[in-house]
Order: structure tokens, then sequence, then C-alpha cells
């Protein structure tokens, strides 16, 4: 036997290597993994010279020295170890003389490339899922790398969610192998990433000395419906309360009524007869505040009230009640201890302390000017908008100067909110648009047409995802705007809505109250994106 040139006293053998180029492979038979495309095997010793088995010959014997050796073994694209290594191993074996020497080696695949995709990238919103990740990783020459062995470099997944909605989880992280598979799980939570503009949610697959790649997962906008106790009963306003519940009013009804995330409905009975609940916020305090609107009987209840979340009520007069009366509607807390509201019935405005006892109403320079809504600024003056008279009028405190500003006639504004740019939006419904209003400069800086005609946009309220979402009262739609006045609309499944009052939920989902129409029974719903 010829000696090792590493070793000039080295006993050498021959290691015979075979591979069938156009046959399967077998579990026997060295290498394991060589792709369609290879047109050479290199083998080397110890770290020597490489030998190629250059297809379509399918032995090598070369020459190796009693003892361990290390074999490393390369497939190329091209003949004699030239163009792309597509998979290689390197393997140690005891190697005897007097004996037939064999040489098994799983070959791992070098990736050069990768292609990702889900199995179901859209599910329905609000419904858990898991889906699978499907994960191509590639060599040189584009063949998809399949076992025995493992890639070249571990392939590593993450998952890319720009609004941190903690609601994506990966069974695992690592893939060393086609025969490890990753599966991805959604809680059925808010995501939006299925929404026009909205960053999209991804998973993402990276690998040293490979490009990344992602798939996007964009749950499709969904909506839910939620039946009430009695259904002439009509909910009408909306809002998130400090105990991770939604709370709405009840007019006709008089009831104030908490709704679980689950869809479950507890009613609790205003104290005072027909006391018409309107306008519902979640106050600093922890508690729920609404308006009673009653004109029955004359000159009616016209009171500001407080809901506990354990369901005890609290009610306050407001102090104009001779005819007309307040009939209260819009409300705010603008976090200085108080709650402020309009009376849509006397046009005027006023405060009632949370704690503090302390109230107060001055009237609106325009007389019937029917004022809906009302929001502070982050100047901290307070806005409010007179749908009878079309303007928006300006307050910084109860006794000090108000100022106005006239809209286009037939514009009906009705209510409105500060928006995450710091701007204020409010719903025109009488001319299907929404507005923006600076209070930098009180003037109106944009108007935004809804996507369909006579849709009455009528509630608005601040997503989780930094857009604004309204109700379209004629249509059974709920609308979104981003702060750069992109519309988009959503088609309730469900039709007799007559949506009105709407809000977040503490999960970021878009709750809704539906008061129904004609002998449509009144409802609330749920549009989980």
């Amino acid at each position: 036997m010829p000696s090792s040139p590493q070793n000039p006293n080295a006993q050498m053998v021959q290691v015979t290597f075979t591979y069938n180029w156009n046959g399967t492979l077998s579990t026997a038979r060295s290498p394991k993994y060589v792709p369609a495309t290879a047109r050479s095997i290199g083998v080397s010793v110890n770290g020597g010279t490489s030998q190629f088995l250059n297809a379509p010959a399918s032995t090598l014997v070369i020459d190796a020295p009693v003892g361990t050796d290390t074999f490393t073994i390369t497939a190329f694209d091209a003949q004699n170890g030239q163009g792309n290594v597509l998979s290689r191993a390197s393997v140690t074996k005891q190697i005897v003389a007097g004996a037939a020497n064999t040489v098994s080696a799983t070959l791992n695949g070098v990736v050069t490339s990768m292609a990702i995709s889900l199995s179901n990238p859209s599910p329905n919103a609000g419904v858990p899922a898991t889906v699978n990740v499907n994960l191509a990783a590639k060599d040189a020459d584009g063949n998809v790398i399949v076992g025995p062995g493992d890639y070249s470099t571990t392939i590593h997944l993450t998952i890319s969610d720009p609004s941190a909605s903690g609601t994506l989880s990966l069974s695992t992280n690592d893939l060393p192998n086609s025969a490890t598979t990753a599966t991805l799980t959604y809680n059925g939570g808010t995501l939006a990433s299925g929404l026009p503009g909205a960053p999209l949610a991804a998973v993402v697959a990276s690998a040293a000395g490979v490009t990344t790649v992602s798939a996007s997962f964009t749950p499709t906008p969904t909506f839910y419906q939620f039946s009430i106790p009695v259904s002439t009963n009509r909910p009408q306003w909306i809002a998130a309360g400090s105990d991770g519940n939604m709370w709405f009013t009840e007019n006709p009804g008089g009831k104030v009524a908490q709704i679980t995330p689950a869809g479950v409905v507890t009613e609790f009975t205003v104290p005072t007869a027909n006391a018409q609940p309107q306008m519902i916020i979640g106050a600093s305090d922890g508690n729920l505040w609404f308006t009673e609107f009653s004109t029955t009987p004359p000159p009616g209840t016209s009171k500001i009230a407080k809901l506990t979340t354990s369901g005890t009520f609290t009610e306050f007069s407001t102090l104009f009640a001779p005819p007309p009366p307040d009939n209260p509607l819009g409300l705010v807390d603008r976090l200085d201890g108080n709650i402020w509201y309009v009376a849509n019935g006397s046009s005027r405005m006023g405060f009632q302390g949370i704690s503090s006892g302390v109230a107060g109403e001055t009237s609106i320079p325009t007389a019937n000017s029917g004022p809906f809504g009302i929001a502070a600024a982050p100047d901290n003056n307070l806005y409010y908008t007179e749908s009878a008279t079309d303007k928006i009028g300006r307050i910084a405190n109860l006794f000090t100067a108000q100022s106005e500003i006239s809209l286009t006639a037939g514009t009906v504004p009705e209510q409105i909110v500060r928006g995450p740019d710091g701007n204020l939006w409010f719903t025109e419904f009488g001319s299907n648009k929404i507005g923006r209003l600076s209070p930098n400069s009180f003037s109106v800086t944009g108007e935004f047409p809804t996507l369909t005609p006579n849709a009455g946009p009528t509630g608005i309220t601040v997503g989780q995802d930094g857009a604004l979402w309204f109700t379209e009262t004629g249509l059974d739609k709920i609308g979104r705007i981003t702060t750069g006045g992109t519309v988009s609309e959503y088609t309730s499944p469900v039709t007799g809505l007559g949506l009105r009052g709407i809000g977040v939920a503490p999960d970021g989902s878009i709750w809704f109250a539906e008061p129904g129409s004609g002998l449509s029974p009144g409802s609330v719903g749920k549009l989980v994106y």
C-alpha cells in the first residue's frame, strides 16, 4: 500500500465511494442528499487534495491511511469541483486494514436563498387560529434542500408586529433542517395588520449570509353581533369602562348595560323614570358618566349621572331646568376634576364636579344651536359642535369668552373627538364627511367624504391603530379615516342596525351601539381587525 503524505510510514488502504447519479439514493449509500443538478462530488481525506467523482461515473476509489480519518465530501453543480457548492459534509471514520471500510456521510445543503409562506395568512380576526409556516431553503441552483441532513446554517424565525399587539407566537424560532417545522399561533386579538396603510405583521426568516425573507399575516376584519336581553331596548352610545368591559346606554329602555368581551350583557336600570340615557364615557375616577336627555314629563329630567362598575348610580340635576330643558347630550372628562357637557335643549354648556359637587352652566353665544358633542384639545380649550346651526364653538372656562366658526350650511356636525395628531375630528352627518379642525388656527383644515353617499356619519372615536373610526348610521357600515385623510369602510353582514355610538375596547377591538330600525331589534356589535 502507498504511504500517507502526512505520515510517510502510515499504512494506506483503498476506500470506494459509490453514487448512482440517475437513481434513488439508498439510505445505506454514501453520500446522502446530492441535488439533481450536481455534476461532481469531491472527496478529501484529512484536509488533503480533493478527488472528484464526475457524472456519470458511479465509483470513486481513494487512498486513506489506517486509523482515524476525516473525510470532507462536497457536491458541485459542475464537473471537477467547479461551479457552485450545493451540499457538503465532514465525517470522521476509523479505517482498518484487512477489512471492508464503509464510510457513510449525510450532506448538509448549503443555503443561499429562502422562500416563506403561511398556510392561512388571512384568517378571520377575532378567532384564534394556528397556521403552518412553510419555509423552503434553497441551494445555489434553486433546489429545495431536503433531508436527511441539516442546513449549512440554522434558519431563525421571528415575529414582526409593529403594533406590539402580543397576539402572535411561534412554536419554535430555529429551523436547523427541513424536518423541523414551525407554526404561527394567533390568539384572535386586534392586530391592525390587515388595514389599509397599516404596517404589516409578518413571520421573518433570517440566516447568516442569506437574504432575509418574510410572509405577511393580515387577519380579515370581522364583525360580531351580540343581542341584548330586551330587543326593544335601543343601545345608543358606548364606551370602555375601567373594568375591562364595554358599557352602553339604552333609550328607550332607561338602562345602562355592561357587555363583556365575550358578549355577556348585564343591565342596570337608571333610577329616574324615562331618563333617556344618551352619551357615555369612562372617566378618570374609574366610573361611567352619562347624560339623561329626557323631555318627558316636561321639563324633563336633564341630569348628569355617574355609574360605578358595580352598578351604583348617582344623579346630578343640571342647573337650567325650566323650559326649554337642558337635555344634556355630549360630555367629556377634561381631567380638571370636572365632567363637561353640552345641553342640546337649552343651547348651554356646563360642568359637574367629579368629587367636589360643584357645578356650573353658561349659555352658548348662538341661540337654538343644538350643541351635540364636546371634546378637549391639547390647548386645554373645549370645543363643541352646534348641529342645528352648523357651527363649532370654543371655550376655555365657564366664564371666559366663547368664540365660534361657521361651517358650510347643511353640515350638521355631531360627535367630536381629540385625534392622535392633536387636531379635533368631527362627524358631518348632513354632508357625509369627516371634518378636521386645527385648534392652533381654530379653523377647519380638511373635510373628507365618506366612500358611500348618504352614510350619515354620527359617532367617532380614536382607535389603537392611530386612525379614527366612525359609524355610518344609515348604511350598516363602520368607517375608518387615517390622520392623513384616507377613508375606508367595513360593511356589517347584518342589516337594519342604525349604527350610532362607537368606542374602543382595551384589546383594541371596535364596539358600536346598534339601536336598530323599524322592526330590527337593538344589539351591540364588535369589529375586530
